[in-house]
């Protein structure tokens, strides 16, 4: 994989972590319970997976 690959896939997946990272806070800010479970669970999620995808991308073979 070329570097300019992995830095368009990185981008990619550091905007869609952006949109999803913003919808949690849109959903810790609604008035139910289970919506504020929801955002930190996605929150929880994003901090683990966002790293360990880029991990993945960039490691070296």
């Amino acid at each position: 994989m070329s570097t300019l690959f992995r830095s368009v896939f990185t981008v990619a997946i550091l905007l869609l972590a952006f949109g999803l990272l913003t919808e949690a806070f849109h959903l810790m800010n609604q008035p139910s319970d289970r919506a504020l479970m929801g955002g930190i669970a996605m929150i929880l999620g994003l901090v683990l997976a966002v790293p360990m995808i880029l991990h993945t991308l960039w490691r070296r073979n």
